[in-house]
């Protein structure tokens, strides 16, 4: 799968990304520990004040929220207000969380990534292919594969995985 994809083409981004995450025990550590390396950069970046007052987790999520608007509105509304919720139980003391135990569990996270890729996938990760199209997208795919495991979009599902299955044929 070319990460020069287009840009805006969802189904191009979300299989570029399946692509390197496609056995079910990679997608579940997926699952667990791309939230958590989501939120505990907020978090890290949420004592980063930057012009006027803004963090820049806010400024992140804002970049973030209207790239996946871009790519599809109706989840890209809601990945956005997930991004926002994070902002705000960072910001109001909901979720008191030290930089000390985030950037813990963001190391031990980026570890049981790559654990995923070496033992279930046997496939390099994403990002060393393109790393900010992987970084900006993983947590993204991650939503869409929860909407995928509730029965939403199985048309796009089964899109996705045909062109996964396409572009291994022809490795």
């Amino acid at each position: 799968m070319s990460s020069n994809s287009n840009l805006f083409d969802l189904e191009a981004q979300l299989a570029f990304y399946k692509a390197y995450h496609n056995t079910s025990g990679n997608v579940f550590i997926h699952s667990i520990f791309v939230p958590t390396i989501l939120f505990t950069s907020m978090r890290i970046l949420n004592d980063v004040e930057v012009y006027g007052g803004y963090k820049l987790s806010q400024i992140l999520a804002a970049a973030f929220g209207i790239f996946y608007i871009a790519l599809k509105v109706p989840t890209g509304v809601l990945a956005s207000a997930i991004l926002v919720g994070m902002n705000k139980v960072l910001n109001d003391g909901t979720v008191d969380i030290t930089a000390k135990t985030a950037w813990i569990l963001f190391v031990v996270s980026w570890i049981f990534q790559f654990i995923g890729h070496g033992v279930f996938e046997k496939r390099k990760p994403a990002l060393l292919d393109n790393l900010v199209q992987s970084l900006v997208l993983a947590p993204y795919f991650i939503l869409f594969e929860l909407l995928f495991s509730i029965g939403l979009m199985p048309d796009l599902k089964k899109s996705l995985q045909a062109r996964v299955d396409a572009e291994r044929k022809s490795r």
